[in-house]
């Protein structure tokens, strides 16, 4: 693919706190219309990839780019950002959905839904609701709009904030264990909306530990360890036939 369709491009990342090296040179690319899961044990560093990626917290060293837009240039080892203006840039080609949800707890699913397009992006109110409406009922969420975030079930609180990332239409959508925070029974719901929007073509960035999902809905997977990326490849080939003796351990203790 040419370059015109490479959404994330990161390089050389690189991240520590203080004498944790949490990231140790790690280099992704994700093209547009890919799903790309990201698998390993807890502290191998996956969550703060995606913090980094989603400027959450700052790279040590090398580049990150969505698209034209180059956030961090690496210059001489160090990550060196763009100004305001370009992060605030940054910030419109993706969309963040946590595994705790983060709604507001005291605003309605639909001001929830709205308040970022109306109040940042200065879109006309009755838009962003007519937006809004629509995505509740992607999500299956009808008759819900006046709820709280207290009066639903922990699946219908993260399909609201997936319905929340998709209302700003992020090039990119990043998932951080969607599910680790639900039942089983609830996680299914999730997962249904997820494989729905993969199916539309949504390039999707997922953190996971559902291996099964993994398999079935991601093109690539890309295992993790110790800050640094394993194995990577296609999702069938990494997670159904591991070359690696981490890997090959890891997917054996989830079963």
């Amino acid at each position: 693919m040419s370059d015109t369709n490479k959404l994330l491009d990161l390089q050389h990342a690189r991240k520590s706190f203080g004498d944790n090296e949490v990231l140790k040179d790690i280099s992704l690319t994700v093209e547009k219309g890919e799903v790309l899961a990201i698998i390993g044990p807890s502290g191998g560093g996956k969550s703060t990839l995606l913090r980094c990626c989603t400027l959450l917290e700052t790279l040590d060293g090398g580049s990150l780019s969505f698209g034209d837009c180059v956030v961090t240039t690496d210059q001489g080892g160090v990550a060196v950002y763009g100004g305001k203006d370009v992060l605030k840039r940054a910030r419109t080609h993706f969309g963040l959905v946590f595994q705790n949800f983060n709604l507001f707890p005291h605003y309605t699913v639909m001001k929830n839904l709205t308040d970022a397009p109306v109040s940042v992006q200065k879109v006309p109110k009755a838009e962003a609701e007519a937006k809004a409406k629509q995505l509740i009922g992607k999500m299956g969420l009808e008759g819900k709009e006046n709820m709280v975030p207290c009066e639903l079930s922990g699946g219908q609180q993260q399909r609201v904030a997936i319905a929340r990332a998709l209302m700003l239409d992020p090039d990119i959508l990043f998932f951080d264990e969607p599910t680790s925070a639900l039942d089983p029974e609830l996680t299914k719901g999730v997962l249904r909306v997820i494989r729905d929007l993969a199916e539309e073509n949504m390039t999707m960035v997922i953190v996971t530990h559902e291996m099964k999902f993994a398999r079935d809905v991601a093109d690539h997977v890309i295992f993790m360890d110790g800050g640094v990326i394993v194995e990577q490849g296609l999702a069938v080939d990494v997670i159904d036939n591991p070359q690696h003796n981490r890997t090959k351990a890891f997917l054996l203790s989830e079963d």
